[in-house]
């Protein structure tokens, strides 16, 4: 494309420079002519050469400022475009980084209540070891006690074990007594009754 305007102005520029040509040679020959007409012709001559050289050269000049004009839009529009892509590619990398930061608080705002909740949870769990620990050193304090109890309730079944075999020793021994003096009462009984008789 750049090649395509390069041949136009080349040939206005050339054209330009051929009709100026023109005119100094025509403007040589009439001085060396040196007749008024041919001298007014030479000048007519000169002068249209000279505003059709102007002419094309303002042309070229208009064509090259608009060709500059139009390669700046260009490039103003594809950096427009890369602006536009980039700033959404911004955007959007910007959308996705709030997401991922959110997501990210979202994640430690969950740990941070499930670590509340296990340390709710561990001091339930240390209130119901304690609890446990009371209640079985209870349990073991009653189990102490009542072995004490067991230890003196034997003792106590012992001694009346003992105090039972004693007191049915002493009613073996009282019966015994009793049996004795029953036949001594019967024996004097009888003997009395003997003496009665005899």
């Amino acid at each position: 494309m750049a090649a395509n305007r390069r041949l136009p102005r080349s040939r206005r520029a050339l054209g330009a420079c051929g009709l100026l040509l023109t005119a100094v040679l025509a403007a040589i020959v009439g001085i060396a002519l040196a007749t008024v007409p041919v001298l007014i012709g030479a000048t007519a001559y000169a002068v249209f050469t000279g505003i059709v050289a102007a002419r094309l050269l303002s042309n070229e000049l208009a064509q090259a400022r608009r060709d500059h004009a139009r390669d700046r839009a260009v490039v103003a529009d594809e950096h427009r475009r890369s602006s536009v892509a980039r700033s959404q590619e911004n955007t959007a990398f910007a959308t996705q980084l709030c997401s991922r930061i959110r997501l990210r608080d979202a994640q430690l705002a969950q740990l941070h209540d499930a670590l509340l909740t296990a340390e709710i949870d561990l001091a339930k769990a240390g209130e119901w070891l304690s609890e446990e620990r009371a209640r079985s050193a209870a349990l073991q304090a009653d189990v102490d006690a009542a072995e004490s109890d067991l230890e003196s309730a034997r003792a106590d079944l012992r001694l009346a074990g003992d105090a039972l075999a004693a007191s049915e020793s002493a009613e073996l021994d009282a019966r015994a007594q009793i049996l004795a003096w029953e036949e001594a009462l019967a024996d004097e009984s009888f003997s009395a009754q003997d003496r009665r008789l005899a």
